[in-house]
């Protein structure tokens, strides 16, 4: 059963992709940003609207301030009577999602995007939303206040510092059961959801991340990550979450991290992820055999974790 998931993990092209600048303030409305990803998208895998049988699309109400966010790029991603799931997580979750869609043999063509825009209110105040309303709210504890407690845990000075900034951005990806010569294809997924209340975990770890990327590892037939990987890209925020990434993925402490730049280059909310799997393919694509790793992470002080494996055909 192993072997036949990895083969049809392998089925899995990642056939172009898209993201828009990271901007302190898109003065765009969502959708035409997210038009200029999906368009992008598009035209970079070579396919037409009519070529994409399903979306998957990422966002969270909380951060655009809309109920049903997906709503809002309905038009925009091609979802009108076609299907469409929409997840509130990071994109990473989002494409994983695609992955089985058409690995099940579902369909054949997917469609991922995720948008972000941090300017539209006080992004880490809004977090505070999604912690515990009885212990930690009233103390005004939110997203980074925990990432704050982590690094001091960790207790590296080398690596606590400034945060990733935040802005305006989209990404969107185009998956396919085709593969063409030469083409990214992603043979291994993993993803994790660790206790939300940061009390009920060790927040020195990422022990999520270690689930997620064995079970990646399994299905993509990674014996030894220390030496699997020709590239890495994280989803980390903070400094001191590379750390935590290098010790939960077991990846050589030689694999080159973010060469893309990363996400202190600047990033958008729930984006982050998707893009980091653009760019691990793109690191590797017509290179035969080289693999990347991709990550994405949500939640407080990386409560979800979601990896993607990519290898060159």
């Amino acid at each position: 059963m192993a072997d036949a998931s990895r083969q049809r993990q392998r089925d899995v092209a990642v056939l172009g992709g898209a993201e828009t600048e990271i901007v302190p303030e898109d003065l765009r409305s969502i959708p035409e940003m997210v038009l200029e990803a999906v368009a992008g998208a598009l035209d970079d895998a070579a396919v037409q609207w009519e070529d994409v049988d399903a979306i998957v699309t990422a966002s969270v109400d909380l951060f655009d301030g809309l109920t049903a966010s997906s709503i809002a790029v309905t038009e925009v991603v091609g979802a009108v009577l076609k299907p469409e799931t929409r997840i509130a997580a990071d994109g990473m979750a989002a494409a994983i999602h695609a992955v089985h869609q058409i690995a099940a043999g579902a369909y054949g063509t997917v469609l991922v995007v995720a948008h972000g825009k941090a300017s539209m209110a006080p992004h880490w105040d809004l977090t505070e939303w999604a912690m515990d309303p009885v212990y930690l709210q009233p103390l005004g504890v939110d997203f980074l206040t925990v990432a704050g407690l982590q690094a001091n845990l960790i207790a590296d000075s080398n690596r606590v510092g400034r945060c990733a900034s935040l802005g305006d951005g989209a990404c969107a990806v185009v998956l396919s059961s085709s593969v063409p010569s030469g083409a990214a294809v992603i043979t291994g997924t993993g993803h994790d959801l660790d206790a939300h209340y940061p009390g009920d975990r060790d927040l020195s770890t990422w022990s999520g991340l270690q689930r997620a990327a064995g079970r990646a590892y399994e299905q993509a037939g990674v014996r030894d990550p220390a030496t699997a990987f020709a590239v890495a890209e994280p989803s980390c925020m903070f400094p001191h979450e590379e750390g935590l990434f290098v010790e939960a993925t077991a990846i050589g402490k030689n694999t080159p991290l973010s060469p893309s730049g990363g996400l202190m280059e600047g990033t958008a909310p729930i984006v982050s992820g998707l893009t980091r799997l653009l760019a691990a393919a793109r690191a590797i694509e017509g290179n035969p055999g080289r693999r990347a790793l991709a990550h994405g992470a949500w939640g407080p002080a990386g409560q979800g974790h979601a990896v993607a494996i990519v290898e060159a055909t």
